[in-house]
This record gives C-alpha cells, structure tokens and sequence, in this order.
C-alpha cells in the first residue's frame, strides 16, 4: 500500500470572505464530487489563506483551517489534481450538452458553462440535481459592489440553495406569439384616425 493523495488547491466564496488552500483526497475525485460526497461540514484546509473578499490585501495565512460548507456559495479550483490514468472523465460528459447562464448570488453574479441533458430545459435540469454543489466550467465571478475586476477559473461548483436568480444565456430566442385575428385584417380608409384629433 502507498500513502498516495491527491491535492487540489482550491478558493472558497462566501459573502464575506476568500479563503483558498490545498485539499487533501485519499481517492481522485473532481473537486464538486469531493465536497458533494463529504459527510463532513467543515471542509479541511492546509497551508491556508484567508481575507474580506474586497479587501485582498488583508490575508492572513494559517496552517490549517476549517471550512464550514453551508457558508460557501462557491468554490472554486486553483490548481487540480491529475486523475489517475483509469478515471472515466470523458464518460462523465457523455450525453449532456453545455449552456452558459448567469447566476445570481447575494455577493456576485457568475457567468459559466453548465452541463444538461439535451431533453431537458435549464429550469428542469436544476430542479433534478440533488447534489449540494453544481459543477461549472469557464467561471466569471462579477461581484455586486463593484470595485473589483471580474475573476475568472476554469471550474468551480457553485451552491444550488444559494443561487437567487438565473438566466440562460445562450437559448434560443422565444417564438413570437401571433397576433389575434382581427388584428390581421387590414382597416379599411375609414377606419383609420389620427393618433391625436
């Protein structure tokens, strides 16, 4: 037996903080299984950081820090783990096709790529997942005050109680809806007033 781990190194958001740091797992999983499947509440971190989320400068670093995952609205992945060669990815991803959406927190706004199935609407989607986190590709995170340059990541998992409001971005326009029939006969002379007599 080897005493083999896997690290990712990942970035907490909640309303108020950044906290980043390595992530211990005894098995590979992708960071939104890992914090999906922990029956743990407090996520544990090592060699950590953690400030206000607008005010960066103030970070203070700690060896070890205990996350609460009830408080996280997102949490992002700074520098992932390589998976060991027999880890079914590409299987994951079959049969689902990606969307982009803006989510809406009470801290920021993110802008990602979601996976759904291809039968199903984005609101249809959301409803069946019954994970705590839903994973997101190509992450933008606009917070709300201002004051601060958009972030971008790779992946994060965003949590599904604290999402506010959504919007798909790229579906397709709504058909527009005909007009009444009466509406289709044209007026005669007559008919036709000025706007203002």
């Amino acid at each position: 037996m080897t005493d083999q781990h896997f690290t990712h190194r990942v970035e907490i958001y909640t309303t108020s903080l950044v906290i980043a740091g390595a992530y211990d797992l005894a098995i590979y999983r992708r960071v939104s299984d890992a914090v999906n499947g922990e029956q743990r509440r407090f996520l544990p971190l090592r060699d950590a950081t953690i400030a206000p989320f607008e005010r960066a400068q103030q970070v203070q670093r700690v060896p070890s820090l205990l996350v609460d995952r009830g408080d996280a609205l997102l949490i992002a992945t700074l520098d992932e783990a390589a998976p060991p060669p027999d880890y079914p990815r590409e299987e994951q991803l079959r049969g689902v096709v990606p969307v982009t959406a803006m989510l809406f927190t009470e801290a920021f706004v993110v802008r990602a790529t979601m996976h759904k199935r291809p039968d199903l609407s984005l609101p249809e989607a959301l409803e069946r997942i019954t994970d705590q986190f839903v994973p997101l590709r190509n992450v933008q995170i606009f917070p709300l005050l201002g004051g601060i340059a958009p972030i971008a990541r790779d992946f994060a998992a965003l949590s599904l109680s604290r999402i506010v409001a959504l919007y798909q971005i790229d579906a397709p326009a709504a058909p527009s809806r005909p007009a009444p029939a009466d509406a289709m006969v044209p007026a005669s002379p007559s008919d036709e007033r000025p706007f203002l007599e």
